[in-house]
């Protein structure tokens, strides 16, 4: 089934009046009096307000995502229920705003809403680090890191695309998730991904037909390595940035034993990089997406300073015996 175009979706907000089946809002004008909106794979998130002043997001689809309902609701659920601090609570609402459009029917089609979240992006406040030369933020958002996808993992639940674009920072500092398009949850269980994320986070052998709780694990720590060598490094950012990654690349997934940035990081200073990395090298050429230690490297993340660190006491200890 088509679905309207974005620029379908940005006429009907942009007179909005009207338009909802049972949302009072309205659209959130730029200077240009256009509506704020961004734009993404399957989707377009626009700024409304409410009559009472407060913003909320408002997603609509411009791809047909496989069982929409049945994963909204099963994320909604979720959302509202499990108390997790990296989620925001939403609502899936069927048939809710009318659009006409040149591709598709003149219909009331689906729309997800949830608070908007103020926030920088991840990789903007990772630039902001570097340019500082910030090494304890860099450490700080190291460990924050760690502990968010600490909490996925003990859940058992995984966000399914994880990359710097889908992470906020909060001016306190909190992180938080965005976009659940292809979030995996245990009652999902069966379905297949709806995409395969960003190709700079994922593991190169990453196929629709891995859907469970061990899909963020490659993304988990190729953000964590990032970070982590960023903090001793950040001069990394401005030569390997490039708008759709941190610093590493698919190419150096695909062909890790080529990739100067793993080889470089394989000889550094800090025990962390250097085992993260070998690790990241392991998996990269690994059949299966599923990293056995990850949720060991998270842990010892969670404690990590701007320092570089040594390799553990019982290493070594086990080295020379």
């Amino acid at each position: 089934m088509p679905f309207p175009l974005i620029n379908d979706y940005k006429a009907a907000i942009a007179n909005a009046k009207g338009r909802f089946a049972t949302l009072d809002v309205r659209p959130h004008l730029d200077a240009r009096c256009s509506p704020v909106f961004l734009a993404g794979n399957f989707a377009g998130v626009f700024k409304m307000v409410t009559p009472e002043g407060e913003h909320v997001a408002v997603k609509c689809f411009t791809r047909e995502v496989s069982d929409l309902p049945r994963r909204y609701a099963a994320v909604a659920k979720f959302c509202r229920s499990a108390q997790c601090p990296y989620v925001v609570p939403l609502r899936f609402l069927p048939a809710e705003v009318f659009v006409t459009s040149s591709v598709a029917p003149h219909a009331d089609y689906a729309v997800v809403t949830m608070p908007w979240v103020d926030g920088r992006g991840l990789g903007a406040v990772v630039q902001i680090l570097c340019q500082r030369e910030n090494a304890p933020a860099l450490a700080g958002l190291t460990r924050a890191w760690s502990r968010l996808c600490l909490d996925l993992l003990q859940r058992g639940v995984a966000h399914g695309d994880l990359k710097h674009d889908n992470v906020l920072v909060g001016q306190d500092g909190a992180l938080k998730l965005i976009d659940y398009d292809s979030m995996y949850l245990p009652e999902l269980k069966g379905l297949a991904s709806t995409m395969l994320g960003g190709v700079n986070f994922q593991h190169p052998r990453r196929e629709v037909r891995h859907f469970d709780g061990t899909i963020d694990h490659f993304s988990m720590l190729v953000i964590l390595l990032s970070l982590r060598a960023l903090t001793f490094q950040p001069d990394l950012l401005k030569r390997h940035h490039n708008g759709e990654n941190l610093v590493l690349t698919k190419s150096d997934f695909t062909r890790p034993d080529s990739s100067d940035l793993l080889r470089q990081w394989a000889l550094s200073p800090d025990f962390h990089v250097r085992d993260w990395t070998e690790h990241l090298i392991k998996a990269a050429k690994a059949p299966m997406i599923r990293i056995t230690a990850m949720e060991a490297l998270l842990k010892a993340a969670a404690k990590v300073e701007a320092v570089p660190a040594k390799p553990p006491t019982k290493r070594l200890l086990s080295f020379f015996s």
